[in-house]
């Protein structure tokens, strides 16, 4: 018995061997890069979820500026966010400059402003001459966490 015929009895089996430990190791392989798909995406989810619920946990309090009669504004602070904003402070880091604005006195501490339809106003009166900008820093507390910021310069 030759080579040969050792080969047609069990060159099949042999082959088929070979077939299914590549098949089989094919699919393992395969199988990790699925794997670790899965986990860079379910990793993005997390990251998702996680800023979607901090972003239900903040306030965004911020101002604008409404036209009213004869040179007359409110400045109306309003919030944004979708979390309850709490101790409101207005600084006016412009105050020394401000040339023909009246009115303004410190404003706040506000002890909550909610969000949609909450709202704090104040009044200004502008005369002939009047400085341009208002130059606000905007302090407060929310769930996400304290003494969160803006600044915001609103024309007047």
């Amino acid at each position: 018995m030759g080579f040969v015929d050792l080969f047609k009895d069990w060159g099949g089996h042999v082959f088929s061997i070979c077939g299914i430990i590549g098949g089989l190791f094919m699919y393992y392989r395969h199988d990790k890069r699925i794997k670790t798909q899965e986990q860079l995406l379910n990793d993005l989810q997390i990251k998702q979820y996680k800023k979607a619920e901090d972003q239900e946990k903040q306030a965004k309090v911020e101002c604008n500026i409404l036209s009213g009669n004869k040179g007359s504004r409110r400045v109306r602070f309003y919030n944004s966010g979708l979390s309850d904003a709490r101790n409101v402070r207005i600084e006016i880091l412009n105050e020394d400059k401000l040339e023909g604005v009246e009115g303004i006195r410190n404003w706040g501490p506000y002890e909550l402003i909610t969000p949609r339809n909450g709202s704090r106003e104040e009044r200004i009166f502008l005369c002939e001459g009047h400085t341009d900008v208002l130059q606000l820093r905007i302090t407060w507390d929310d769930d996400f966490e304290n003494n969160r910021s803006l600044l915001q310069s609103p024309q007047l």
